[in-house]
């Protein structure tokens, strides 16, 4: 049985596809007369028991997930003739400590054993098994990369300069230690998923920069207590806080104008939340099970309310237009209702 199998790239390349080895792989710069140019998507994916890794001059390319899960892996050194290292090529290896570049390289460099672009612009990995409790990201970084924290075992408190802008999708996601984490003045985008179940993480402020805030962004985040929107953002996205189960209250921003699917679902301790004037949309089960909800007071201008978006908020008492969707929707959903009092 071959332990590397391979696809095609050229007349004189190929990738590896799928691998089929042990616990060290002394990857060859050739197989069958061709050379190696690329680790494929997820070729060496849920190989616990890979130790050792040695990746040969002639890569190039390391796709998305291709060592996604080898938990037993502890170090890699990338190659000089590696220019491109695609998201989440080393997601879930949460006992990788450090990962070495080749000086040569003209594309990324390592720094304390994390992984950056040669520019030190973005941050593209940080080891999972690193053992640091604290880390401070370098100034002048200005984006952290898709999953590059995730999985940390370690990490408790990660220190953001001033200029980082971007946080990519997932990039601290079940950081399980995670407590505390200042988002800068100047920081426009918080990704999908960005803290997804980071358990311990308890209180988050965005700034009045933010523009976008990914679906799930902060799902899961269990023991998170407190929630400040002041910015731009005018879409809460599906899911971004739910099972968000100790939060007792969210401000959200004037600039919002839709709650999106899920939102808020699970936040069991949820009591209090502000729905902003220019409110037009609500989304199916945006407030599902919120059981501490006791009064939500639905602006003039929400027009549609998806399916169970109040279902199982037991204590619940909606005040809405009579006639209005909110009023529908309560109705339907089996919670308590009251009229505003306003004409439509």
């Amino acid at each position: 049985m071959e332990i590397y199998e391979t696809a095609p790239i050229s007349d004189e390349a190929v990738r590896i596809v799928v691998y089929r080895g042990g616990e060290e792989a002394s990857i060859p710069e050739t197989l069958h007369g061709l050379a190696v140019r690329e680790i494929g998507r997820e070729a060496f994916s849920g190989h616990t028991e890979l130790r050792s890794l040695l990746l040969p001059e002639g890569i190039e390319t390391i796709r998305a997930g291709a060592f996604a899960g080898c938990v037993g892996l502890e170090s890699v050194t990338i190659p000089a003739s590696v220019s491109r290292i695609e998201e989440g090529a080393f997601v879930r290896c949460v006992g990788l400590k450090s990962i070495g570049v080749a000086a040569e390289n003209r594309y990324y460099r390592s720094l304390d054993g994390v992984l950056f672009d040669q520019r030190g612009k973005l941050l593209c990995c940080y080891p999972a098994g690193k053992q640091d409790t604290v880390y401070e990201i370098p100034l002048g970084v200005n984006a952290v990369a898709p999953e590059a924290f995730s999985w940390s075992a370690s990490l408790r408190d990660v220190l953001i300069p001033p200029g980082l802008t971007w946080i990519g999708d997932g990039a601290f996601a079940y950081c399980t230690l995670l407590r505390s984490i200042e988002l800068p003045r100047g920081m426009t985008g918080i990704g999908e998923r960005a803290f997804m179940g980071c358990g311990r993480l308890a209180d988050v402020e965005m700034p009045g920069t933010v523009t976008t805030l990914g679906a799930e962004a902060f799902s899961g985040c269990q023991r998170l207590t407190r929630v400040v929107i002041s910015c731009l953002v005018t879409r809460l996205e599906e899911g971004v806080f739910r099972d968000c189960s100790s939060l007792p209250a969210a401000e959200l921003a004037e600039s919002v104008t839709e709650v999106g699917d899920s939102a808020f679902s699970g936040c069991s301790s949820l009591a209090n939340i502000n729905l902003p004037v220019r409110l037009t949309r609500i989304g199916e089960d945006a407030f599902r099970n919120c059981v501490s909800l006791r009064q939500l007071e639905i602006p003039a201008g929400v027009t549609r309310i998806g399916l169970n978006a109040f279902r199982g908020c037991k204590r619940l008492t909606v005040i809405a237009d009579k006639g209005s969707a909110a009023f529908a929707s309560a109705k339907r959903d089996r919670v308590r209702r009251r009229s505003s009092g306003r004409k439509i």
